[in-house]
């Protein structure tokens, strides 16, 4: 076999994003049936590919699998997870040494591209086209029990997927978790009472429409007419994650509703102040079913410990770090942190066009798709975009487009790996 497959004697580097070459601190160890030993260090698993005794099965985080039955001397390994619905933190230590550093940030277009793909099934029905059922003629998902908002699941699925991420690597021992949890009322009203929360704006009345029509006297909040069809109109629309909540409720008349929608007017609205509140709220109860045995932490021992004893920044990975760690521990740190985000596996969209006749590639265009891993000039970014005639916009892993001059070109670039659903990129921080 070619030494490629089991690695060569040279020293194992890697590339950090402040562009210069560390060596790595852990490698990650599985054994000859798959299950996760304890990290070593790099020098150790040179001589193990060195000699054939291991090879490489990954290598953002670098793992070996050895090739030879060996002792499973499982030492105690702490894993910690600071939750959220825009960002995930997580963290490992052993014998005092910080192992594993990751943030992991959550997809949140899930409802957009759900909304695109109803609409273009809709329109597919009125062409010539293979006929689809309306989706009122098959609505039992919806009607499921226990059913969960697919914006909500996928946040759920994340945090499951690096749970099981981290045990794929380490053997971990124990789980610590930091489930928040939210005053709904106190965050819409920070001055509310006791004897205030059963006291709350729609009590008294049959739903939130009656509620909205009677706060607005029954009179269009544009034309201030009365004696007419009204309608109750969300100002953020819910498809750009606009609520139900009173706030983001006005009463319109038909006609004034209509042109509103034509785009005649505008209104103002104001965000929910409490959308990641209720999903962090529902993600809490899911991860109690699923996620298996683990001891439960909450956010002001999280920052009793980091600020007294750790003295580290308000970050999800330092808060995940934190979290592992007792009352008064003190942790040798490891400055790599592994950043992750979370994309879609494929594009939906393959036309544009007012008769869809503009296809969009969503394959390869010259051995190159979206969200490759590439390398150019010595630095490592994601395909952003691409062009027909071989040039590319690059990104990095936080998803912020990098402007280089000149546009970067295909036969320039060298691929690292193809687009995967959650993308990866070692780099080198200062925790302390």
């Amino acid at each position: 076999m070619s030494n490629s497959y089991y690695g060569n004697s040279n020293k194992i580097r890697i590339t950090l994003a402040n562009g210069g070459l560390k060596d790595i601190m852990f490698v990650y160890v599985i054994n000859k049936n798959g299950n996760s030993l304890m990290p070593c260090k790099s020098v150790k698993a040179k001589h193990l590919l060195k000699a054939r005794k291991a090879k490489i099965v990954r290598r953002m985080p670098f793992t070996i699998q050895l090739l030879w039955e060996c002792e499973e001397n499982i030492q105690e390994v702490i894993a910690g997870m600071n939750t959220g619905s825009k960002k995930i933190g997580c963290a490992a230590i052993t014998n005092g040494k910080v192992v594993y550093v990751s943030q992991v940030e959550l997809r949140d277009d899930i409802t957009t591209k759900m909304t695109r793909r109803r609409i273009y099934r809709r329109t597919r029905r009125n062409r010539k086209t293979r006929y689809r059922e309306c989706r009122f003629n098959n609505r039992a998902n919806s009607k499921r029990k226990e059913r969960l908002a697919p914006s909500v699941k996928s946040k759920l699925n994340s945090h499951l997927r690096e749970k099981r991420f981290v045990e794929s690597i380490l053997p971990v021992t124990h789980w610590k978790i930091e489930l928040a949890s939210f005053d709904i009322h106190k965050i819409t009203n920070p001055n509310v009472k006791n004897y205030e929360y059963q006291d709350g704006n729609q009590k008294g009345y049959y739903n939130v429409k009656q509620y909205i029509l009677d706060r607005d006297n029954y009179t269009c909040q544009k034309c201030k007419t009365k004696n007419v069809k009204l309608h109750v109109h969300h100002i953020i629309f819910r498809s750009n994650n606009g609520t139900d909540e009173p706030n983001n409720l006005i009463t319109l008349c038909e006609s004034c509703h209509d042109k509103l929608h034509l785009g005649e007017f505008t209104i103002k609205g104001i965000k929910s102040k409490t959308k990641h509140a209720t999903e962090i709220g529902i993600i809490k109860l899911q991860l109690k079913k699923y996620f298996g045995t683990f001891e439960e932490t909450f956010g002001y021992e999280t920052k009793h410990k980091r600020e007294q004893y750790l003295g580290l920044s308000k970050t999800h990975y330092n808060d995940a770090i934190v979290i592992c760690c007792e009352d008064g521990e003190v942790v040798d740190f490891n400055n790599v942190v592994y950043f992750k985000k979370h994309v879609a596996k494929g594009d939906y969209q393959q036309t544009k066009g007012i008769r869809s006749e503009k296809s969009i590639p969503t394959g390869k265009i010259q051995g190159f798709r979206k969200f490759d891993k590439v390398e150019y000039d010595n630095n490592i970014y994601f395909i952003k975009g691409r062009m027909q005639t071989g040039y590319a916009i690059l990104m990095n892993i936080f998803g912020n487009k990098i402007d280089l001059k000149p546009i970067p070109k295909f036969n320039l670039m060298k691929s690292l790996s193809g687009r995967k659903s959650c993308m990866t990129e070692r780099t080198a921080v200062n925790i302390c």
